[in-house]
C-alpha cells in the first residue's frame, strides 16, 4: 500500500500582494504508511532515511512558503522604492517647477494689470482735469 500525499497552494494577501500558503495531506498518519516497500529486501538505514524524510518534510514546505513570500515581498518593496524614487526626484521637482512658473507669470500679469489700471485711472483724470478747464 502507497502513501498518497497531496499538496494544495492557495494565496493570501500581505500588503496588497498575493503570497502562496501551502497546505500538505497525506492519506492517513500511521508512521508505517510511509515506507512503499517490502522490508524484506531493503536496509534500515533507507526506513530512517524515509522516516527522517516525513519528519523534516512540513518543516521544508514552511521553510519554501516563508522563502518565496519574502521573496515576492522584497520585489514589491523594489517596486515602490523605484516609484517613491520618481516620485521624489523627477516628478515633484518638475511640479514644483511649475508652480514656481505658473505662480511668476501671474504675478507678472498682476502687475501688468495694475499699469494698464492706474494709467487709465490717469488717463480719466486727466479727461476730466481738461475738461473743466
Amino acid at each position: 500500500h502507497v502513501q498518497r500525499v497531496a499538496l494544495d497552494m492557495t494565496f493570501k494577501n500581505i500588503m496588497s500582494v498575493n503570497v502562496p500558503v501551502y497546505d500538505f495531506k497525506t492519506e492517513n498518519s500511521d508512521p508505517a504508511e510511509i515506507y512503499p516497500y517490502g522490508f524484506a529486501f531493503t536496509s534500515g538505514e533507507l526506513d530512517d532515511a524515509l522516516e527522517k524524510l516525513a519528519q523534516v518534510f512540513r518543516d521544508m514546505l514552511e521553510l519554501a512558503q516563508v522563502e518565496k513570500t519574502m521573496q515576492l515581498l522584497a520585489e514589491e518593496i523594489e517596486k515602490t522604492r523605484r516609484r517613491v524614487n520618481a516620485l521624489e526626484y523627477v516628478m515633484i521637482p518638475e511640479l514644483e517647477s511649475n508652480i514656481r512658473y505658473i505662480s511668476m507669470k501671474l504675478s507678472e500679469n498682476e502687475n501688468a494689470t495694475k499699469v494698464r489700471l492706474l494709467k487709465v485711472k490717469d488717463m480719466i483724470l486727466e479727461k476730466a482735469h481738461n475738461f473743466q478747464s
